[in-house]
């Protein structure tokens, strides 16, 4: 696959998540989930998006410097999980 069709691929995959995931929780009466099968479709298609981003746009399994772009996508992806985990946690003890 080259270059442009890998964009334009990544490019439609990310816009489709985004609307489902928009239309899910504009619309939940359509799709007839439950709040929290909501929520855990929610954060599926979140990590769907994260795959979409880090296998079409960012080229971290194409760089000579693999190791380090890992480490750097590790570490970023950890960070992110304690700001959601514990944002949901403050979210939650709130009510």
């Amino acid at each position: 696959m080259n270059a442009v069709t890998a964009r334009i691929t990544g490019y439609v995959l990310s816009l489709t998540l985004t609307c489902l995931a928009y239309f899910i929780i504009v619309q939940p009466e359509f799709f007839g989930f439950a709040n929290r099968f909501a929520v855990t479709v929610i954060f599926g298609l979140a990590l769907a998006q994260s795959v979409v981003q880090l296998l079409f746009f960012i080229d971290v399994w194409h760089e000579k410097s693999t190791y380090w772009n890992l480490t750097l996508f590790v570490s970023t992806a950890s960070i992110v999980f304690i700001v959601i985990f514990f944002s949901i946690l403050i979210i939650n003890h709130l009510n």
